[in-house]
Parts: C-alpha cells; structure tokens; sequence
C-alpha cells in the first residue's frame, strides 16, 4: 500500500507539473501573437502604413534538455520600414523577448540574458540589432493580456560582453514592484506597442 501510494504521488506531482508547464506555453504562445499583431508590422513587407517588417518569429522548441540554437535569440526580430519614426531610421533593427506570467513580476533569468545578449552583439548579423526590448504581459482576459510594459533592456540591467556579467537596476526583492517601471506601461489607450530605446544607463 505504501508503494502504491509513492507511485500515486509521484504520478499526481508529474500531472501538475505538466499541466503547469502547458499552462504556461500556452498563453506564452498566445502572448507572442498579441505582442505580433499590436505591434503594427506590415503582413507583406511592405511600407504602407506600417512601421516594423518582421524577419524573424523564432519559439523556444525543446526536449528532454535538447534545444536548437535558435533558442539563444530573443523572439522577434524587426526592421523599421517607416521614414517618420523619431527614434528609427529606415532599416535599423530591433530584438524583442516576450515574457507572460501569470503573477506580475519582472524576473529575468541571467543565463537566457547572457544568450540574448550575445546574439546581439554577434558578428554574424550584418545588421545587428540596435536594442533589445522585454516585452511582459501579466495576466489574461478577454483574449488580450491584463498588462503590458515594453521595456528597453539597458532600463533593467547592464550587460559585459568581455565578463558575460548582468548587473541589474533592480533588487531581487523588487522584482514584482511595478511601479518601477511606470514609464514602459502600455497605455490602453495607443493602438500599438512602442518600442522606446532607452536614452541612458540609470539605476532605478
């Protein structure tokens, strides 16, 4: 009886554990097609009235410890195709990680910033990325996520390249603190995400 109910209790705790793991691929999966399509990129490539054109929508694909190296990059990946931007020229680039979670909290995991980053600064782009943003949706209702912040990454941490070091702007214990970035909410109010770059390095 006692091995009958270790086996039951494993089997309930491997049940949850991919039911959570589900849970949680699922709305990031749905997550990243919000982030797509409120992001005002052209469906053709064109420049119409569109200003992103989207190079690459890569999804972290994994087994058993087994990822391609595709996963190192953040999730987006796209070009400016507006002439009217303030913050862009034409065909400057820009790198975008999506983040659901299901409790409002912006952690970010030092290993998966080292592989960004580093994909960044790669000398195989010929146009390298001009910034990094972290895209975080909290929550979800109504096939949209609660709440939304596009965050430049040098707002959250700084990055050495030479020391693969994170140094981040923030304590461990404010992670969940929202109001530190206040500035990179999304305002229901606008049609499409901006994507901001950060003017400089601060502590918050």
């Amino acid at each position: 009886m006692e091995i009958l109910n270790r086996i039951l209790g494993e089997i309930k705790i491997t049940f949850l554990h991919f039911k959570e793991r589900s849970k949680n691929k699922y709305y990031g999966d749905r997550f990243e097609e919000w982030v797509v399509k409120s992001s005002n990129i052209s469906k053709d490539g064109s420049n119409n009235s569109n200003f992103w054109k989207l190079l690459e929508w890569r999804g972290d694909k994994y087994i058993e410890g087994y990822r391609p190296l595709s996963s190192s990059s953040p999730d987006l990946l796209m070009e400016c195709i507006s002439d009217k931007s303030v913050f862009y020229t034409s065909q400057e680039r820009i790198a975008v990680e999506c983040k659901w979670r299901s409790k409002k909290n912006f952690f970010l995991d030092e290993k998966c910033i080292i592989k960004y980053e580093d994909y960044i600064s790669s000398d195989e782009h010929k146009y390298p990325p001009k910034h990094l943003f972290y895209v975080f949706g909290f929550g979800w209702s109504c096939d949209n996520p609660e709440v939304v912040y596009v965050i430049p990454a040098k707002k959250l941490y700084n990055y050495s390249k030479e020391k693969h070091k994170v140094k981040f702007h923030f304590r461990k214990e404010d992670v969940d603190r929202l109001e530190l970035f206040d500035d990179y909410k999304h305002k229901n109010t606008s049609k499409y995400l901006i994507y901001k770059p950060a003017t400089e390095q601060s502590n918050i």
